[in-house]
């Protein structure tokens, strides 16, 4: 099934779940920062919100889509995410980035996502350890992981694409979630620490060891052992 762009879906969710809207007060909105947009919103500006969703919306649904390993998941927990956001929007007071307070947003509804689908009977347990499969397009973290080109130009394959998924599934959760928003949403180590409540130079070593990890999972296609 063709999947459909996760922005449109949720800017419609979202204003359908709470007009906000103010007229007249379209002009200079792309250049203002995620702060003074998020601001604006919490003023009652739905038009702030709408290019708050247009930065960020498939940037958060893509990270879903690989830490899940489900798109529809990947949908539910973007949504219940941006809702979040939504509720605390009156709430914010800039002691962090927008950015950085976001990511928290959809790592506590990922986790609750989790923990939810583990409790229902009528699904394999799913564990916060080892969610299955990852989606998206893998070409983007097989560039990132550097793996080197022999000659013969490879390119990802059906098997590599697996090698990257089980790579990923079998790292501990909290290096699967540093590497991802690192090496794939492009967070700053200060930002990842700030999501995962460790410190800088542990969600450094995070991703680092992540990397290692998923160097050696690719070691057959090329990357070094």
């Amino acid at each position: 099934m063709q999947r459909l762009p996760a922005t449109p879906l949720l800017i419609l969710l979202l204003l359908l779940l709470m007009d906000r809207g103010r007229p007249g007060r379209t002009a200079g909105l792309d250049a203002r920062s995620d702060e003074e947009l998020y601001r604006l919103y919490a003023d009652g500006d739905g038009r702030a919100f709408r290019t708050l969703l247009d930065r960020h919306g498939t940037v958060v649904y893509g990270y879903l889509t690989r830490y899940l390993g489900s798109d529809e998941m990947a949908m539910d927990v973007a949504q219940d995410a941006f809702v979040r956001v939504i509720k605390g929007a009156g709430s914010f007071r800039g002691e962090s980035s927008f950015r950085t307070y976001l990511f928290t947003m959809v790592r506590h509804a990922a986790i609750d996502a989790l923990r939810s689908r583990a409790r229902r009977p009528d699904v394999q347990a799913a564990s916060l350890e080892a969610p299955g499969g990852v989606g998206g397009d893998e070409s983007s973290l097989g560039d990132r992981l550097s793996v080197p080109d022999q000659g013969h130009h490879r390119t990802l394959s059906g098997e590599l694409s697996q090698a990257l998924e089980g790579g990923l599934a079998r790292l501990p959760p909290e290096q699967r979630e540093a590497f991802l928003l690192r090496e794939v949403d492009g967070l700053t180590f200060p930002e990842i620490g700030a999501i995962q409540g460790v410190p800088v130079d542990s969600a450094r070593s995070r991703v680092m060891y992540a990397v290692k990890s998923l160097r050696r999972s690719l070691a057959g296609f090329g990357g070094p052992s």
